[in-house]
């Protein structure tokens, strides 16, 4: 007998291959080591390089010296009057040319009391008298600290970066502050430094806020948690407009930028967090950046090196095999012995296990279990190469397969007048068939494809109470299954009996698993009506333009996020107010006259949509809009009457 299969071959292999994957995973941690030394000491220069361009750049070099020895800021920063200055002003001219200097979008000058002075804006904007005091880089400078500040502008509403210093006194008295000097230069110098870096790089606030990505997608995003609490004090800094006004908007960086190697997208990247000290008053900016892990092991290399391994141990295993084959060949030897003593105590075992084999159908608790057990209990005792199990239907006009024994298949249903297993029922008394004819009856003895005629086949009726409720089919290749007829006859009451009171629990079980439908189809009709509702509100509040919903009086009764961002107001304030609040005063008598003009007409409120496609919006705070308008008619819904539905976009 051979003892070295092909399945042990495969196993062999297998367990080679699965060795030369290891060594090609250790090799690649080997690699991403190494690179990782390299690529945190690249991550280190890049942050310096960042620093020395924006805190020791030219730029803020700029700003430090006009702040030192322009006596036009100094004069500024020192004045009584903040009021406006003409574009001849000498201070206005000094920023100008330090704004042009800088390629800056705007320079300005604070006063102690954090008011600015003196200004110029690439945009012609004017912000004499704005009060940006409480900018922290404003009180940095104003205690002598020069500093870098990302922030979103008052009145651009834009990203970039505040470089602030002190104006001193005098030039050579400089303990002195009198005020601070700004300079505002566009995000792109940090943004062009992001894309042309690491695969990935982001620039992260000390609150933890991207401010600046290479992925567009990540900007303003959070790191970590966004807890209400967090996210109403980072709202309170004013540094990131109203990026976090609105809580139900905010995005999560979708990875942790402190752990070392991190998966993106089904992509691994190595990642370096390194600090940038600009002097901020609220911590540390960090510079992130990211790798592709593929580049520091090339797939061909880690390849080759497993490719080396798996052959190695193949070479061992074999060997190994060989070895095993002559040990196992003697322990064979001696198991034959065994066998002929163990013998002896199966027979004297195989009477217990039929009793255990009826206690066992009797435990059973449905056809297919009792199948199971039959087939696993016959097949301890007898040649059994195949068989099928066959239970009548309620009114006995077919048999339906219960369960079914070795390779092949069964029918799942036969007529009670088909074939043999019709003729066993009919007759009702066991048929056995010993060397049947060929093609009357093919098995299956092994799990491949070929087939064999069986030595026996027997077929058993199975009797209760006069009626015939199955037939058990039992086929094999040896003829000792003939001259154990009897042990199966045994079991055979056993076997009706069973089925007759499992064919009475499944008739219970049945109608109470309808009722249990029936309750459980009012449940989820219930249910469907809550996720219907949900799942419009999703498309509402996902749609990119403002909608008012307002029944015929006038009254908002829905709105969805964007119209609150329009407006300034929530949800709360303007659900049940008349439509003309959001519109200005000398308008409102108009518009209502307009209203009570609608008949509620879809083809009336669809021009008048068309009449006035765009009006004047009053925000919350105050400031009028321009905004497009657009109507139509919602249908009648129960009791609630049609609606006029106002689509709202800014002009």
């Amino acid at each position: 007998m051979r003892l070295i299969t092909s399945r042990h071959i495969i196993l062999t292999l297998t367990l080679a291959l699965l060795a030369g994957l290891g060594t090609t995973e250790l090799f690649r941690l080997t690699l991403e080591a190494n690179n990782r030394v390299a690529f945190d000491n690249w991550a280190e220069r890049e942050a310096t390089a960042l620093l020395e361009r924006t805190l020791g750049g030219r730029a803020m070099g700029a700003v430090v010296f006009s702040g030192e020895t322009d006596p036009s800021l100094r004069a500024a920063a020192t004045g009584r009057d903040p009021a406006r200055r003409t574009d001849g002003d000498n201070a206005a001219r000094s920023l100008e040319t330090l704004g042009r200097e800088i390629n800056g979008e705007g320079t300005f000058v604070v006063n102690r009391a954090g008011i600015i002075v003196a200004s110029w804006d690439a945009m012609g904007r004017i912000r004499i008298g704005t009060d940006v005091g409480f900018r922290p880089f404003v009180q940095s400078a104003l205690d002598g600290t020069e500093t870098v500040y990302a922030a979103v502008g008052i009145s651009t509403g834009e990203r970039a970066l505040f470089l602030a210093a002190p104006v001193w006194a005098s030039q050579n008295e400089q303990k002195a502050v009198v005020g601070a000097l700004v300079g505002r230069v566009g995000i792109d110098v940090i943004e062009r430094s992001l894309r042309n870096g690491s695969d990935i790089a982001l620039l992260v606030s000390p609150h933890g806020v991207v401010f600046a990505s290479s992925r567009r997608d990540w900007l303003l995003s959070l790191v970590g948690d966004a807890s209400h609490d967090r996210i109403r004090a980072i709202a309170a800094l004013r540094q990131f407009g109203a990026a976090f006004d609105s809580p139900h908007r905010i995005r999560t960086l979708p990875f942790d930028p402190n752990s070392t190697t991190v998966q993106i997208d089904q992509t691994r990247y190595m990642a370096a967090r390194l600090p940038l000290k600009w002097n901020d008053p609220g911590g540390d900016w960090s510079l992130v950046l990211l790798t592709d892990l593929a580049s520091a092991a090339p797939m061909a290399l880690r390849a080759g090196i497993g490719a080396l391994a798996t052959l190695g141990t193949a070479c061992f295993g074999l060997l190994a095999l060989s070895r095993r084959d002559a040990v196992a060949r003697q322990r064979q030897e001696q198991s034959i012995q065994d066998a002929e003593a163990r013998q002896q105590i199966a027979i004297t075992e195989r009477q217990n296990r039929q009793f255990d084999l009826i206690a066992r159908l009797h435990q059973t608790t449905n056809l297919t279990e009792m199948a199971q057990e039959l087939f696993s209990g016959l097949g301890r005792d007898l040649p059994l190469h195949q068989g099928s199990l066959y239970v009548s239907d309620d009114d006995g006009q077919r048999f339906h397969l219960a369960g079914f024994h070795g390779n092949g298949r069964a029918p799942e249903q036969i007529g009670t007048s088909d074939g043999m297993i019709g003729e066993c029922a009919r007759q009702s008394r066991t048929l056995c068939f010993e060397d049947p004819p060929a093609g009357v009856w093919r098995l299956r003895p092994g799990p491949g494809p070929g087939e064999a005629s069986p030595r026996v086949l027997l077929l058993l009726p199975l009797v209760h109470d006069g009626r015939v409720l199955g037939v058990l089919e039992l086929a094999s290749l040896s003829p000792a299954l003939a001259e154990n007829r009897a042990t199966v006859e045994t079991i055979l009451p056993t076997l009706a009996v069973q089925i007759d009171f499992l064919r009475a629990t499944r008739q219970a079980r049945d109608h109470l698993a309808e009722v249990n439908r029936l309750t459980e189809s009012v449940r989820l009709q219930q249910d469907l009506s809550q996720q219907t509702e949900d799942w419009f509100r999703t498309i509402l509040d996902g749609m990119p333009v403002g909608l008012l919903v307002v029944d015929s009086s006038g009254r908002i009764i829905l709105s969805n996020p964007e119209i609150e961002h329009l407006s300034g107001y929530s949800l709360d304030e303007l659900l049940g107010e008349n439509i003309e609040k959001l519109l200005p005063a000398p308008l409102r008598a108009q518009h209502v006259e307009w209203r009570n003009a609608l008949t509620m007409g879809e083809d009336q409120v669809i021009r008048m949509g068309r009449k006035h496609p765009a009006l004047p919006l009053v925000t919350r705070d105050g400031p009028e809009i321009m905004v497009e308008i657009s109507l139509m008619q919602t249908p009648a819904l129960g009791s609630q009457r049609p609606c006029v539905c106002a689509m709202i976009r800014p002009m």
